[in-house]
């Protein structure tokens, strides 16, 4: 006599609604009322959670699959990042820009949020037709309460963000010296921007006559305008 093993099937919430419509309300039942109580707000239009204080913004922003289907196929990844308003508006004055650049501080998947448990989580992305969808959006909430508030922690202060970006100095170049001339702090500026210049110089010698280079898309001008504002003051100084 044989016996076959009937594996139990998931747990599915709200499978009647469509993919997106079902994965924001999950985020709205388990993990909205614990990042509301920590000052949190729920922007329907934009998809996200966001919460302010005086100079950043942080954001929980949820995406589905381009393939997802009604319940043969939801998943979703979620990304955190950090933005400000106040600064892209100082820096376009600042710097006399045409337009605010708009770049996010920092930000990324929780693939690669340090310590973010990865329970139910495959290749990146979390899967509602393969798990229970109360435990998916329970390991979410820890998650969220545990190792995203400590991603946001650095972002508390203007130098606790700094503190934070010279973990990539050169990624995040124009950010550390913009936070210290903020802060008035034009000697940190210039002494951060001495050890840091070499990979700005060797990228104009390999890369800077040409206008379709990476460098000089993306960070031959940023790095020029600031060289020149560290200029202007060190020449005011004496």
């Amino acid at each position: 006599m044989s016996f076959k093993i009937f594996k139990r099937k998931p747990l599915h919430l709200y499978s009647e609604l469509k993919p997106m419509e079902r994965i924001t309300k999950l985020f709205l039942e388990f993990t909205f009322p614990s990042l509301e109580k920590n000052g949190f707000k729920y922007l329907k239009s934009q998809q996200e959670f966001k919460k302010r204080n005086d100079f950043f913004q942080f954001v929980i922003h949820w995406y589905g699959r381009k393939y997802n289907e009604g319940n043969l196929s939801v998943e979703f990844d979620i990304v955190l990042h950090v933005i400000s308003p106040k600064y892209r508006k100082w820096e376009t004055k600042f710097y006399n820009l045409e337009k605010n650049w708009e770049r996010a501080i920092d930000g990324t998947r929780v693939d690669y949020i340090e310590n973010w448990n990865k329970e139910f989580y495959y290749s990146g992305w979390y899967d509602l037709v393969k798990d229970d969808n109360d435990k998916v959006m329970r390991s979410i909430n820890k998650n969220f309460e545990t190792f995203g508030k400590e991603f946001f922690q650095h972002y508390e202060t203007i130098d606790s963000a700094i503190n934070k970006l010279k973990e990539n100095p050169i990624i995040h170049f124009e950010s550390i010296i913009d936070f210290y001339i903020i802060q008035d702090k034009w000697e940190k500026a210039n002494e951060f921007f001495e050890e840091n210049k070499e990979w700005f110089e060797e990228q104009e010698k390999l890369e800077g006559n040409n206008p379709n280079s990476q460098f000089c898309l993306n960070r031959k001008e940023p790095f020029e305008l600031r060289k020149e504002k560290i200029k202007n003051w060190l020449q005011h100084r004496i």
